[in-house]
């Protein structure tokens, strides 16, 4: 951290940040700006270069809070005690809370693809996407050791196929369709995917 960037008060950093947040999330990083950024965080522009040097930077601080919120806020949820297939269907249904809770959250990292063709914007969105698999994997490791997943399941691919179907949910969700879509709908295909990977005599 730079000596200007010391200079400054937490509460600023949190409202470059929030401001930023709500800028990216309504007009992408390409198109938000930092003075755009400024004026909704009540600061000057210069005070957002102090903290975080470029529109970049902040956009990747951005990114990893959001990143770090979602997953610190969905694991309390998750009934870790329970079994692999009612963690994964947890998780789903937590995911897609999330979505709707904090939907700029998930137009931001939705709308990252905009600017997948930068190194560290795409580099953030594999870190992502690589906890997410990560997380299931783990989850499905357990199960595995206890039963509760078929033996020969490739735990790899389905941790990335379900890792993928979370993804389609949240886009789902904030295409806010008309009749909104219902939980179970949503899920049908995460779930599913949990349905192909229990032992054959507790399927269904």
């Amino acid at each position: 951290m730079s000596a200007r960037a010391r200079g400054h008060m937490p509460d600023t950093r949190k409202q470059v940040l929030d401001a930023a947040m709500k800028k990216f999330s309504e007009k992408s990083f390409l198109s938000a700006t930092t003075a755009e950024i400024a004026v909704e965080a009540g600061v000057s522009e210069k005070t957002v270069f102090d903290l975080f040097g470029d529109k970049k930077t902040l956009y990747l601080a951005v990114r990893d809070s959001i990143h770090r919120n979602m997953l610190r806020d969905m694991l309390p949820y998750l009934p870790l005690g329970a079994g692999a297939p009612a963690v994964l269907r947890a998780l789903g249904g937590e995911f897609l809370r999330e979505v709707r809770r904090n939907r700029d959250w998930a137009r931001v990292s939705i709308q990252a693809i905009t600017a997948i063709d930068d190194p560290d914007i795409k580099r953030s969105t594999q870190q992502f996407f690589l906890q997410l698999h990560d997380l299931v994997k783990r989850i499905a490791v357990e199960g595995q050791k206890v039963g509760l997943v078929r033996h020969d399941t490739d735990l790899d691919q389905f941790a990335w196929t379900y890792t993928m179907a979370l993804q389609s949910v949240g886009y789902i969700i904030l295409m806010e369709l008309a009749p909104e879509v219902p939980e179970d709908t949503a899920l049908m295909f995460l779930n599913h995917l949990v349905d192909q990977v229990k032992p054959l005599e507790d399927a269904g």
